[in-house]
């Protein structure tokens, strides 16, 4: 229980900051104030609890495992940011991009390699901890 709470805590920091980070260097916004939704920590706390072991289960070869975790990280913007948006809910929104870097603003191909950094990152910390 404690692995699903860091990670959810985790998740959302990172988002905070990553966003803060990209308004201050695109926007030119230096407040470095970042932002995310409430609705995010599940999705960090449970996605980076068991999502990276079943990855981790289903493919072994870093490499490859490194170069698909932005396709797992669409599958789930998909899963739960289109059936959002259909409730009304715009939990994160790419709209920032323009037109052919996202997907109905739910995915962005934009952030292609920091998913990739990302998923690195998380190996890390998790071989850590």
């Amino acid at each position: 229980m404690n692995e699903v709470l860091f990670w959810g805590a985790f998740g959302l920091l990172t988002e905070v900051v990553f966003r803060a980070v990209k308004n201050t260097i695109i926007e030119k916004k230096a407040n470095l104030m970042g932002h995310t939704s409430l609705w995010m920590y599940p999705v960090y706390a449970f996605g980076l609890t068991y999502g990276f072991d079943f990855i981790n289960f289903v493919i072994s070869n870093e490499m490859v495992r490194y170069l698909t975790y932005p396709l797992w990280i669409w599958a789930v913007e998909i899963a739960i940011g289109y059936p959002a948006v259909k409730m009304g809910l715009r939990i994160w929104d790419y709209g920032y991009l323009p037109d052919r870097w996202h997907w109905n603003r739910i995915i962005s191909f934009a952030h292609f390699p920091l998913w990739i950094l990302f998923g690195i990152l998380v190996e890390i910390i998790r071989a850590h901890i």
